[in-house]
């Protein structure tokens, strides 16, 4: 969640469902705001309902493990003084797993809670400066663990600061946003392997090309740093990434894209990203390239539709290192995704979704990917 004017950083709908619910909003236009008459403040908010299956949760393929999720999500946005000079944004979601489907063993169920807090301050006409702080939680219900889905703990905190650009022309209003944010990340059990903390910075330039065009680059900056694992040299064995003497990996991760999106009685949006990761430890230095679309209709009897593709493209500069390095699954992994939405309006309150994604993923193991489709049903309130 990130609280920079109208705008949103990022459309791509997680299965998670808090960012599909954020694309949403973004391309088809805000909630209504419930206020007192005469009063100088207002307050969106909404809650989601939803239930998910994912049919391999444990990245195999002859025996996989499948998962039926029930989660909850709730956004509330308060805004007060005059013009809505000051807003206070909370977004909530929780859920609860279960596992069904392995033949050797009963798996355990877990729980997962995340929680993101915004504040926003206009300060003059065109500057506002906010900050959120974030905590996210999955815990295993006693001691056993899937690998690949470890319990961790993760705090975040971002400053942002917005500036509104004076246009060059009518109706083509601009906006800079400069920022930094930090995560700590701490696994349960595998933090050896993965546990990491991040720093880093980002800008943005966002223009509107009269009320349907909107352009946006991005350039961010992210130094990754894993105190539990050792840095490769070329010839090592990867077992020596647990060397407890040498000096700890670190990643430089650049990013530069950019974002359009037209809205109409069609609305469209196009992503690409340039990724490149520079890391002092041999073996794992690669770039990307993120290519994303997605596409928003409305349709008859109250229904719309959303589509949305995410392709990566990797291509390492060093001979792959052979080691179970690569991606923990903590619920936001989107490599490669399709993903298909329909939503139908009840009432003016109440709408219902269902929802069907496909999911190619880095799997434990470095630059190894596996497969799998989530199914899901949900219900959103707005009151």
């Amino acid at each position: 969640m990130v609280i920079s004017g109208k705008f949103v950083r990022s459309v791509r709908p997680a299965h998670a469902g808090l960012a599909a619910a954020a694309a949403l909003a973004f391309l088809a236009g805000p909630l209504r705001a419930q206020s007192v008459v005469g009063s100088a403040w207002s307050y969106d908010h909404d809650m989601r309902l939803t239930y998910e299956v994912d049919d391999n949760v444990a990245e195999r393929i002859d025996d996989p493990i499948r998962a039926q999720v029930a989660r909850i999500a709730y956004r509330g946005d308060l805004r007060w003084g005059s013009s809505g000079e000051q807003r206070l944004s909370l977004s909530y979601q929780g859920g609860f797993k279960r596992h069904f489907g392995f033949t050797e063993f009963d798996v355990t169920p877990q729980f997962v809670n995340e929680g993101t807090l915004g504040y926003q301050r206009r300060v003059s006409e065109g500057v506002a400066l906010g900050g959120t702080l974030g905590i996210k939680n999955r815990a295993w219900t006693d001691g056993f663990f899937l690998i690949n889905e470890d319990g961790f703990t993760r705090f975040s905190g971002s400053l942002s600061g917005l500036l509104n650009l004076t246009p060059l022309s009518e109706g083509e209003v601009a906006r800079l946003e400069l920022g930094a944010r930090y995560t700590d990340t701490d696994f349960e059990n595998l933090d050896a392997s993965f546990g990491n903390h991040l720093i880093g910075a980002y800008a943005s330039v966002a223009k509107d090309y009269g009320t349907d065009l909107t352009a946006r680059v991005d350039y961010s900056f992210d130094r990754i740093r894993y105190p539990g694992r050792g840095k490769l040299e070329p010839g090592d064995s990867p077992q020596a990434i647990r060397g407890p003497t040498r000096d700890r990996q670190e990643d430089h991760v650049h990013e530069l894209g950019t974002v359009v999106t037209w809205l109409g009685p069609v609305s469209i949006q196009g992503e690409y990203s340039f990724r490149l990761t520079d890391s002092n430890s041999f073996g794992f230095s690669y770039v990307s390239h993120n290519i994303g679309m997605q596409v928003l209709r409305r349709l008859p009897w109250g229904m719309l539709v959303q589509f949305y593709g995410q392709l990566e493209l990797r291509d390492f500069s060093e001979p792959v290192a052979n080691t179970q390095a690569g991606t923990l699954d903590t619920g936001e992994t989107e490599n490669n995704v399709l993903l298909l939405r329909l939503v139908k309006d009840v009432t003016p309150d109440y709408s219902v979704e269902v929802r069907y994604g496909r999911y190619r993923n880095e799997a434990i193991t470095l630059n190894e990917f596996y497969t799998k489709n989530i199914y899901a049903v949900g219900m959103d309130y707005r009151p």
